[in-house]
C-alpha cells in the first residue's frame, strides 16, 4: 500500500469521525428542540384549559342558536359578572363532569314574569325582544310567576323554549353565580357554522 493510499484511508477515517460527531450534535440539538416544543405545547394546553374549555353540545334545548353536536369554546377565567343575554355553561350538580348550556334572562333582584298564553317573557315589566328563540314560550314548569331572582343568582332559559328544562322548573331553578363556569363565545365545529356566538 502506497503513502497516498494511507493518507486517503486516514482522511476517510477522520472524515467519518467528524461526521459521526456532527450527527451526534445534530441529534442532540433535535432532541432538545423537540423537548422544548413538547414542553411549550403542554404548558399552552394547560393555560388553555384554565382560561378556555372546549365542550360538545348535547341535546336540542338551545336550538336554533346551538345544535346537538356543535363544538363550542367556553371562556372560563375572566368571564366576570353574568349578564342577561349571555349564553353560559352551568355546572350540573347531579351529573358529574357534565354542564348545561342556557341563556341568562335575568339576574339578582330582577323580576321575571312569563305570559304562557301569549308566549312572552317580561323582565322588570319590560317585554323581551327575543329574535334568538325557536318558538314562543308556552311551556310552563312548576315555578309560579312572577318571581324575583335572589341576589347572587341567575334565571336562565333555553332558546328552544318548549323543549328545555331550565329555571322554570325547580329541578334547576335559580342558578347560583358560583355554578356558572363561563360564557360560551365561539363555535369551531361543524365548519359550516364556524364563528362567534353572540
Amino acid at each position: 500500500m502506497g503513502p497516498e493510499d494511507l493518507d486517503i484511508e486516514t482522511l476517510m477515517d477522520t472524515s467519518s469521525d467528524t461526521l459521526t460527531r456532527e450527527q451526534s450534535y445534530s441529534l442532540e440539538g433535535s432532541l432538545r428542540s423537540l423537548f422544548r416544543v413538547l414542553l411549550a405545547a403542554v404548558l399552552l394546553a394547560g393555560v388553555s384549559m384554565f382560561f378556555v374549555r372546549a365542550s360538545l353540545v348535547r341535546g336540542s334545548s338551545m336550538e336554533p342558536t346551538l345544535w346537538d353536536g356543535d363544538c363550542i369554546l367556553v371562556q372560563m377565567l375572566g368571564y366576570g359578572v353574568p349578564r342577561p343575554g349571555d349564553i353560559v355553561a352551568i355546572r350540573a350538580g347531579d351529573r358529574k363532569g357534565k354542564h348545561l348550556v342556557k341563556r341568562i334572562i335575568a339576574t339578582g333582584g330582577d323580576t321575571v314574569q312569563i305570559d304562557f298564553e301569549a308566549g312572552a317573557v317580561f323582565v322588570n315589566g319590560q317585554r323581551l325582544e327575543e329574535p334568538y328563540i325557536n318558538e314562543a314560550t308556552h311551556l310552563s314548569g312548576d315555578l309560579v310567576f312572577p318571581v324575583t331572582v335572589p341576589e347572587g343568582c341567575c334565571f336562565v332559559l333555553g332558546d328552544n323554549r318548549n323543549h328545555s328544562q331550565d329555571s322554570r322548573s325547580s329541578a334547576l331553578g335559580f342558578v347560583p353565580e358560583g355554578d356558572i363556569e363561563g360564557k360560551v363565545f365561539f363555535r369551531f365545529a361543524p365548519l359550516e357554522r364556524f364563528g362567534a356566538i353572540g
